[in-house]
Protein backbone atom coordinates (compact mmCIF):
# COMPACT_ATOMS: atom_id res chain seq x y z
CA UNK A 1 0.00 0.00 0.00
CA UNK A 2 1.45 3.34 -0.95
CA UNK A 3 1.84 5.90 1.78
CA UNK A 4 -1.00 8.35 1.88
CA UNK A 5 0.13 11.87 1.07
CA UNK A 6 -0.79 14.63 3.48
CA UNK A 7 -4.02 16.45 2.69
CA UNK A 8 -3.78 20.12 3.67
CA UNK A 9 -7.10 21.64 4.75
CA UNK A 10 -7.26 25.40 4.09
CA UNK A 11 -9.48 27.41 6.41
CA UNK A 12 -11.64 30.27 5.21
CA UNK A 13 -10.87 32.88 7.76
CA UNK A 14 -10.97 36.42 6.55
CA UNK A 15 -14.01 38.37 7.78
CA UNK A 16 -15.65 41.21 5.89
CA UNK A 17 -14.31 44.70 6.58
CA UNK A 18 -16.06 46.47 9.42
CA UNK A 19 -17.34 43.29 11.12
CA UNK A 20 -17.19 43.55 14.90
CA UNK A 21 -16.76 39.78 15.53
CA UNK A 22 -13.32 38.15 15.18
CA UNK A 23 -12.76 35.59 12.40
CA UNK A 24 -13.45 31.98 13.26
CA UNK A 25 -10.49 29.84 14.35
CA UNK A 26 -9.46 27.48 11.51
CA UNK A 27 -10.20 23.82 12.12
CA UNK A 28 -7.06 21.71 12.60
CA UNK A 29 -5.87 19.73 9.61
CA UNK A 30 -7.01 16.12 9.60
CA UNK A 31 -4.24 13.61 10.30
CA UNK A 32 -3.56 11.16 7.47
CA UNK A 33 -4.86 7.65 7.98
CA UNK A 34 -2.13 5.24 9.08
CA UNK A 35 -1.40 2.43 6.60
CA UNK A 36 -3.02 -0.84 7.60
CA UNK A 37 -0.67 -3.33 9.26
CA UNK A 38 -2.19 -6.82 9.55
CA UNK A 39 -1.84 -8.64 12.85
CA UNK A 40 -0.60 -11.70 10.94
CA UNK A 41 0.76 -11.98 7.42
CA UNK A 42 0.59 -14.74 4.80
CA UNK A 43 1.51 -14.88 1.13
CA UNK A 44 -1.26 -14.47 -1.41
CA UNK A 45 -1.75 -15.89 -4.90
CA UNK A 46 -0.77 -13.76 -7.88
CA UNK A 47 1.84 -13.04 -10.55
CA UNK A 48 5.01 -10.96 -10.09
CA UNK A 49 8.22 -10.15 -11.95
CA UNK A 50 11.70 -9.92 -10.42
CA UNK A 51 15.29 -9.13 -11.28
CA UNK A 52 17.98 -11.19 -9.54
CA UNK A 53 21.60 -9.97 -9.44
CA UNK A 54 24.41 -11.79 -7.63
CA UNK A 55 28.18 -11.21 -7.36
CA UNK A 56 30.46 -13.94 -5.96
CA UNK A 57 34.17 -13.86 -5.18
CA UNK A 58 35.95 -17.19 -4.67
CA UNK A 59 39.49 -17.84 -3.41
CA UNK A 60 40.84 -21.39 -3.74
CA UNK A 61 44.18 -21.45 -1.97
CA UNK A 62 47.11 -21.73 -4.37
CA UNK A 63 44.68 -22.24 -7.26
CA UNK A 64 43.93 -18.52 -7.28
CA UNK A 65 40.69 -16.54 -7.20
CA UNK A 66 37.72 -15.97 -9.46
CA UNK A 67 34.74 -13.64 -9.74
CA UNK A 68 31.31 -14.69 -10.96
CA UNK A 69 28.21 -12.62 -11.60
CA UNK A 70 24.68 -13.79 -12.33
CA UNK A 71 21.72 -11.79 -13.62
CA UNK A 72 18.27 -13.28 -14.15
CA UNK A 73 14.76 -12.10 -14.90
CA UNK A 74 12.06 -14.22 -13.28
CA UNK A 75 8.28 -14.44 -13.42
CA UNK A 76 6.42 -16.05 -10.53
CA UNK A 77 2.85 -17.32 -10.63
CA UNK A 78 1.40 -18.41 -7.29
CA UNK A 79 -1.84 -20.34 -6.89
CA UNK A 80 -3.60 -21.93 -3.92
CA UNK A 81 -2.82 -25.63 -3.57
CA UNK A 82 -4.60 -27.61 -0.82
CA UNK A 83 -4.00 -24.96 1.83
CA UNK A 84 -0.51 -24.15 0.56
CA UNK A 85 0.84 -22.18 -2.41
CA UNK A 86 2.07 -23.63 -5.66
CA UNK A 87 4.72 -21.28 -7.07
CA UNK A 88 5.86 -21.60 -10.69
CA UNK A 89 9.07 -19.62 -11.27
CA UNK A 90 9.83 -19.08 -14.95
CA UNK A 91 13.40 -18.13 -15.88
CA UNK A 92 12.75 -15.45 -18.49
CA UNK A 93 16.45 -14.82 -19.06
CA UNK A 94 19.76 -15.82 -17.48
CA UNK A 95 23.22 -14.34 -17.83
CA UNK A 96 26.39 -15.62 -16.16
CA UNK A 97 29.81 -14.00 -16.34
CA UNK A 98 32.39 -16.50 -15.09
CA UNK A 99 35.89 -17.83 -15.85
CA UNK A 100 36.18 -20.09 -18.88
CA UNK A 101 34.67 -23.50 -18.19
CA UNK A 102 32.73 -22.50 -15.07
CA UNK A 103 29.40 -22.34 -16.93
CA UNK A 104 28.43 -23.96 -20.21
CA UNK A 105 27.18 -21.14 -22.52
CA UNK A 106 24.77 -23.56 -24.21
CA UNK A 107 23.20 -24.48 -20.85
CA UNK A 108 22.92 -20.81 -19.87
CA UNK A 109 21.21 -19.99 -23.16
CA UNK A 110 18.85 -22.97 -22.83
CA UNK A 111 17.71 -21.82 -19.37
CA UNK A 112 15.28 -19.26 -20.83
CA UNK A 113 11.72 -20.52 -20.46
CA UNK A 114 12.55 -23.23 -17.93
CA UNK A 115 10.13 -23.46 -14.98
CA UNK A 116 11.04 -24.28 -11.38
CA UNK A 117 8.03 -25.42 -9.35
CA UNK A 118 7.74 -24.97 -5.60
CA UNK A 119 5.14 -25.83 -3.00
CA UNK A 120 5.37 -23.62 0.07
CA UNK A 121 3.25 -22.99 3.13
CA UNK A 122 1.36 -19.67 3.31
CA UNK A 123 4.20 -18.48 5.60
CA UNK A 124 6.82 -19.30 2.95
CA UNK A 125 8.16 -22.58 4.39
CA UNK A 126 9.41 -24.75 1.50
CA UNK A 127 7.61 -28.09 1.19
CA UNK A 128 8.82 -29.39 -2.16
CA UNK A 129 10.84 -28.36 -5.21
CA UNK A 130 10.58 -29.75 -8.73
CA UNK A 131 13.35 -28.65 -11.12
CA UNK A 132 12.71 -28.40 -14.86
CA UNK A 133 12.79 -31.67 -16.78
CA UNK A 134 15.99 -32.18 -18.72
CA UNK A 135 17.70 -29.20 -17.11
CA UNK A 136 21.49 -29.02 -17.20
CA UNK A 137 23.80 -28.52 -14.23
CA UNK A 138 23.55 -24.70 -14.36
CA UNK A 139 19.75 -24.65 -14.17
CA UNK A 140 19.65 -27.43 -11.57
CA UNK A 141 21.97 -25.46 -9.32
CA UNK A 142 19.90 -22.32 -9.80
CA UNK A 143 16.72 -24.27 -9.07
CA UNK A 144 18.11 -25.43 -5.74
CA UNK A 145 18.96 -21.81 -4.91
CA UNK A 146 15.30 -20.89 -5.47
CA UNK A 147 14.05 -23.38 -2.87
CA UNK A 148 13.67 -20.55 -0.35
CA UNK A 149 12.72 -17.89 -2.88
CA UNK A 150 10.03 -16.54 -0.52
CA UNK A 151 11.41 -15.35 2.84
CA UNK A 152 9.96 -16.85 6.01
CA UNK A 153 7.08 -14.91 7.56
CA UNK A 154 6.52 -14.67 11.33
CA UNK A 155 4.36 -17.54 12.61
CA UNK A 156 2.19 -15.14 14.59
CA UNK A 157 2.49 -11.41 15.33
CA UNK A 158 3.88 -8.91 12.84
CA UNK A 159 4.73 -6.37 15.55
CA UNK A 160 8.25 -4.92 15.38
CA UNK A 161 10.64 -6.96 17.53
CA UNK A 162 8.88 -10.28 16.96
CA UNK A 163 11.58 -12.97 16.64
CA UNK A 164 11.64 -16.66 15.76
CA UNK A 165 14.14 -19.36 14.80
CA UNK A 166 14.09 -22.21 12.31
CA UNK A 167 16.46 -24.93 11.12
CA UNK A 168 16.82 -26.78 7.85
CA UNK A 169 18.88 -29.55 6.28
CA UNK A 170 19.19 -29.98 2.51
CA UNK A 171 21.26 -32.37 0.42
CA UNK A 172 21.71 -31.51 -3.25
CA UNK A 173 23.90 -32.71 -6.13
CA UNK A 174 26.57 -30.23 -7.21
CA UNK A 175 29.20 -30.96 -9.87
CA UNK A 176 29.41 -34.64 -8.94
CA UNK A 177 29.24 -34.06 -5.17
CA UNK A 178 26.37 -34.68 -2.76
CA UNK A 179 26.45 -31.52 -0.64
CA UNK A 180 24.60 -31.28 2.69
CA UNK A 181 23.90 -27.89 4.27
CA UNK A 182 22.56 -27.62 7.83
CA UNK A 183 21.50 -24.13 8.84
CA UNK A 184 20.04 -22.33 11.84
CA UNK A 185 18.36 -19.00 11.14
CA UNK A 186 17.22 -16.23 13.45
CA UNK A 187 14.48 -14.00 12.04
CA UNK A 188 13.22 -10.68 13.42
CA UNK A 189 10.53 -8.23 12.35
CA UNK A 190 12.57 -5.04 12.09
CA UNK A 191 9.41 -2.98 11.61
CA UNK A 192 7.03 -1.60 9.01
CA UNK A 193 8.43 0.94 6.57
CA UNK A 194 8.29 2.28 3.03
CA UNK A 195 9.99 0.05 0.45
CA UNK A 196 9.98 1.36 -3.12
CA UNK A 197 6.77 3.25 -2.44
CA UNK A 198 4.95 0.36 -0.75
CA UNK A 199 4.18 -0.07 2.95
CA UNK A 200 6.04 -3.24 3.87
CA UNK A 201 7.20 -5.44 6.72
CA UNK A 202 10.99 -5.54 7.01
CA UNK A 203 12.32 -8.97 8.00
CA UNK A 204 15.98 -9.17 9.11
CA UNK A 205 17.58 -12.62 9.18
CA UNK A 206 20.96 -13.94 10.29
CA UNK A 207 22.11 -17.52 9.82
CA UNK A 208 24.96 -19.90 10.52
CA UNK A 209 25.43 -23.15 8.61
CA UNK A 210 27.68 -26.15 8.14
CA UNK A 211 28.64 -27.77 4.85
CA UNK A 212 29.63 -31.39 4.26
CA UNK A 213 29.81 -33.56 1.19
CA UNK A 214 31.47 -36.38 -0.69
CA UNK A 215 31.82 -37.40 -4.30
CA UNK A 216 34.09 -37.45 -7.30
CA UNK A 217 35.12 -34.60 -9.57
CA UNK A 218 37.15 -35.39 -12.67
CA UNK A 219 38.05 -38.78 -11.23
CA UNK A 220 39.25 -37.36 -7.90
CA UNK A 221 37.57 -38.36 -4.60
CA UNK A 222 36.68 -35.25 -2.59
CA UNK A 223 35.35 -34.66 0.91
CA UNK A 224 33.93 -31.26 1.88
CA UNK A 225 33.74 -29.76 5.38
CA UNK A 226 33.21 -26.23 6.61
CA UNK A 227 30.56 -23.61 7.16
CA UNK A 228 29.59 -19.99 6.95
CA UNK A 229 27.36 -17.09 7.95
CA UNK A 230 24.65 -15.19 6.12
CA UNK A 231 22.47 -12.12 6.66
CA UNK A 232 19.53 -10.72 4.74
CA UNK A 233 16.89 -8.01 4.72
CA UNK A 234 13.60 -8.85 3.01
CA UNK A 235 10.37 -6.90 2.45
CA UNK A 236 6.79 -8.16 2.16
CA UNK A 237 3.79 -5.91 1.55
CA UNK A 238 0.81 -5.77 3.88
CA UNK A 239 -1.11 -7.57 1.13
CA UNK A 240 1.23 -10.57 1.22
CA UNK A 241 3.37 -9.81 -1.84
CA UNK A 242 7.14 -10.39 -1.76
CA UNK A 243 8.90 -7.13 -2.67
CA UNK A 244 12.54 -8.30 -2.75
CA UNK A 245 15.59 -7.45 -0.66
CA UNK A 246 19.31 -8.09 -0.24
CA UNK A 247 21.43 -10.94 1.13
CA UNK A 248 25.13 -11.45 1.94
CA UNK A 249 26.92 -14.73 2.56
CA UNK A 250 30.48 -15.77 3.43
CA UNK A 251 31.91 -19.25 3.91
CA UNK A 252 35.07 -21.28 4.29
CA UNK A 253 34.87 -24.88 3.05
CA UNK A 254 37.84 -27.25 2.89
CA UNK A 255 37.96 -29.61 -0.07
CA UNK A 256 39.98 -32.68 0.91
CA UNK A 257 41.17 -34.35 -2.28
CA UNK A 258 41.74 -37.73 -0.66
CA UNK A 259 43.28 -39.41 -3.71
CA UNK A 260 45.96 -36.69 -3.89
CA UNK A 261 46.47 -36.11 -0.17
CA UNK A 262 45.72 -32.40 -0.61
CA UNK A 263 43.35 -29.99 1.17
CA UNK A 264 42.13 -26.92 -0.74
CA UNK A 265 40.53 -24.12 1.34
CA UNK A 266 37.71 -22.45 -0.57
CA UNK A 267 36.64 -19.00 0.66
CA UNK A 268 33.51 -17.55 -0.89
CA UNK A 269 31.63 -14.27 -0.46
CA UNK A 270 28.36 -13.49 -2.21
CA UNK A 271 26.07 -10.47 -2.35
CA UNK A 272 22.63 -10.86 -3.93
CA UNK A 273 19.74 -8.53 -4.69
CA UNK A 274 16.12 -9.33 -5.58
CA UNK A 275 14.09 -6.45 -7.02
CA UNK A 276 10.36 -6.63 -7.75
CA UNK A 277 9.62 -5.13 -11.14
CA UNK A 278 6.44 -3.27 -12.12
Amino acid sequence: MKRLSLVLVAALGAGCAGRSTPPATPAPAAAPAAPAEPATLRYTAGTSHYRFVSQTHVEQGMMGSADLSTTALLTTASTEANGNLGVAITIDSLGIAAPMGAADPAEVSAAAGKVVRLVVSPAGEPISLTPPEGAGAVVLQMAQGLREFLPALPPASTVAGTAWTDTSTTTTPNMGLAVTVKSTRQHRVAGWEDHAGTHAMHIATTATYTVSGTGQVQGQSIELSGGGQASSDWYVSAGGVYLGGVASDSSLVNANVTTAGMVIPIRRTTHSTFTKLP
